[in-house]
Formats: C-alpha cells, structure tokens, sequence
C-alpha cells in the first residue's frame, strides 16, 4: 500500500487512533505547490495549490486496505485520493492524500492544527461532526 500523507485533523494522534482503533508509524513531511486552507464552510482544512508554498503533514505508513476503508469513510464526499509527492527527511515519496473535491480560491483562509486543536478537537472526539462520520 502506498504511504499517505495527512495535513489536517489527521496529524493528531488522538484523532488517527479514533478512526483507526490504534496508531500507525508516522513521520513529518511536507507536500510542495500546496497550504494547508480551511474546506470552505467547515472546520477542518483542505488543500490549495499555492506556488512556492509548502503544506506541512505526516507521512503514515504500514496502513491495510482495512485502514484506507476508514479513512475513506471518515474523510467522507468531500475529498478524493490522489496521488502527490512529498518531502521528507529522507528524501521524496510518492504517496497519496485527502484532495477535496470542490476548487478553494486562492485568497482562502490559513488553517492550522494548533487553532482547531484549540476550538474544535474536543467536540470531534466527542462526536459532533456535522456532516462527517463519526470515527471509530
């Protein structure tokens, strides 16, 4: 299975184990020609292409097809895998990531995980997710 790469609500631990029943190897990367947005009227992020920028995430590996299911589930309609190449500290990686599926303008709002941490992790642990599937 390919790695992926996760930019958002996935970096937190806590968030990955809910949705997964357990934690997976995770290392920092960064996905170039990308920022880290708010999805438009969420919030959770998205990716905005953005030249010369640089998107900050994790590469996870040692995922099952059983794991991708899950993620899929709780990443829901709004996002589609594709596949990008990221940087890492050994060097670039094909892998995959979470791209929504509506265009977000390039004036779109920064996201950070520190701020949602903050504002929204504790209702999402809890369970008020709006649209989006509860994790496991």
């Amino acid at each position: 299975m390919s790695p992926l790469f996760v930019y958002g609500t996935l970096r937190d631990p806590d968030i990955r184990a809910a949705v997964l029943g357990r934690d997976v190897e995770a290392e920092p990367a960064t996905l170039p020609g990308y920022r880290t947005v708010f999805y438009p009227g969420r919030s959770y992020p998205a990716l905005a292409p953005a030249q010369g920028q640089r998107a900050h995430g994790l590469l996870l590996t040692g995922l099952t097809g059983a794991d991708l299911a899950m993620l899929d589930a709780f990443e829901a309609h709004e996002y589609r895998r594709d596949a990008v190449r990221v940087a890492t500290g050994r060097g670039a990686v094909v892998a995959e990531t979470y791209m929504p599926v509506v265009e977000i303008g390039a004036g779109a709002r920064e996201w950070t995980l520190e701020d949602w941490t903050v504002r929204h992790k504790t209702a999402m642990l809890a369970g008020e997710f709006g649209h989006r599937p509860q994790p496991r």
